[in-house]
């Protein structure tokens, strides 16, 4: 226990320390060689095998190692997200405010040409406020007066999902199979659910698809 978990402080206290000035080459040499695929193989086994032990095993660790790995472990999933996030910040149109993502599901926005169109989606057991059906996703650009489009007039609120056992107000694929935050943690599935919008938009929507302005964004979970 002791063994795997000192493996993790390390591994992580390696990848997410900087030291500015002089030594800034020497941390991205160590930064590339921590996840290269040997590396980064061994890093993950080692998350997994923390993620797996029981409460009764972590108790016994030492406070202060639990205090200092709960920190870097912290760290480390709020660069993760900041990096993830600005595929959906300063995007075109840039007048386009980034929407609220809904809690209890998730927002997957697409850049086509010079219109942002983000597709609000519910976890499984919540769904939306009001009917979308016919309503798959909302646009912000120059015909919207760069202002979203939807149904909670003259905000970023897109959608709101609301506890139900059922899923009957939006469209099949406006809906997580579990959680938001699954998806984001599987990037097959996220690219999935990504091209399956990409794959609706076409149907009605002629232009530039921009590649580095599609994103999976998450809300928080009850």
């Amino acid at each position: 226990m002791d063994r795997t978990l000192l493996t993790v402080f390390a591994l992580i206290g390696v990848s997410w320390t900087l030291i500015p000035g002089i030594y800034l080459i020497e941390e991205t040499e160590t930064c590339q060689t921590v996840f290269d695929t040997d590396s980064y193989l061994n890093f993950s086994s080692n998350l997994k095998d923390l993620a797996s032990c029981s409460d009764h095993l972590i108790e016994h660790l030492e406070g202060e190692k639990r205090s200092n790995l709960l920190g870097l472990l912290q760290n480390a999933a709020d660069r993760l997200k900041s990096v993830l996030l600005k595929a959906c910040q300063n995007v075109n149109p840039k007048n386009c405010s980034l929407p609220l993502i809904p809690a209890n599901g998730g927002l997957i926005c697409i850049t086509v040409d010079k219109t942002r169109y983000c597709k609000p989606l519910c976890n499984k057991g919540y769904d939306f406020a009001f009917l979308r059906i016919s309503r798959l996703y909302e646009e912000c650009g120059e015909n919207t007066n760069y202002r979203w489009d939807t149904q909670y007039i003259g905000g970023r609120r897109l959608a709101v999902c609301t506890a139900s056992s059922r899923r009957v107000s939006g469209m099949p694929s406006a809906y997580f199979p579990e959680r938001c935050h699954d998806v984001l943690y599987n990037y097959t599935q996220e690219k999935i659910m990504i091209s399956t919008f990409k794959d609706e938009l076409k149907k009605t929507i002629i232009g530039k698809f921009n590649k580095k302005n599609m994103c999976l964004l998450c809300g928080d979970s009850s």
